[in-house]
């Protein structure tokens, strides 16, 4: 059972995330699609350029919560009997912490289908608050970490993709510092590949020195 629970897992966890809360707060607030507008990201920042703090604010914690609910389902799935049981299953709790394993199955899946929404034509945010999220779920130490390097390289650069994009290379190195797990940093691998094409234009804006900045009102329109 331990291989169609994570497919449940994994397919409620990837529809929670396709729950955009850039495109959804955008069309019942503010009657329009944010993705029509500025970066054409449904992401937290362009809410913020385009309509201001409130509305980001609301983005961000439902894009949050989101992945705190889909880790709350998984383990809630990996708690039947029937799926904590078999060989299978004891080989998995064999080589890597179980609870770790399950955050990162979750989360995983939740980022994925924040950036590649279902619900919204496969075009949604780049994933930085659910990824956010998902690891303060994990390690609440790592997340620290990397809020810590992401504020200092905003400020210091007003690059809001820069930030994200350190934070997603860094989040392997530190999940492998703190859990010594190959398993668990292969998980974080895939999710900071997954980051980084998500960013794959905002880094061609990096090094043409085009990319937008966080002090910028609102970028020309696509």
């Amino acid at each position: 059972m331990i291989i169609p629970a994570y497919i449940l897992t994994a397919v409620i966890s990837y529809l929670l995330g396709s729950l955009n809360f850039g495109v959804i707060v955008s069309n019942k607030l503010k009657h329009e699609d944010v993705r029509n507008h500025g970066s054409g990201n449904a992401g937290t920042t362009n809410m913020l350029r385009n309509y201001g703090e409130k509305y980001a604010v609301i983005t961000i914690a439902g894009d949050m919560l989101k992945v705190a609910v889909a880790i709350f389902i998984a383990f809630m799935i990996m708690k039947i009997p029937s799926v904590r049981s078999g060989e299978m299953y004891e080989r998995l709790v064999g080589v890597v912490d179980e609870t770790m394993f399950i955050k990162s199955f979750a989360g995983f899946f939740c980022v994925l289908g924040h950036i590649f929404p279902c619900f919204f034509g496969f075009k949604g945010g780049k994933g930085v608050a659910t990824a956010g999220g998902m690891v303060f779920c994990i390690d609440w130490r790592i997340a620290l970490i990397l809020l810590a390097v992401f504020i200092v390289i905003v400020l210091l650069t007003k690059y809001v993709s820069l930030g994200s994009i350190v934070m997603a290379l860094l989040y392997p190195v530190f999940m492998y510092i703190f859990h010594r797990s190959v398993i668990l940093t292969v998980i974080a691998l895939v999710f900071t590949v997954t980051v980084i094409i998500a960013h794959r234009n905002n880094i061609v804006a990096l090094c043409n020195h085009t990319e937008h900045k966080i002090t910028d009102k609102k970028p020309k329109e696509k």
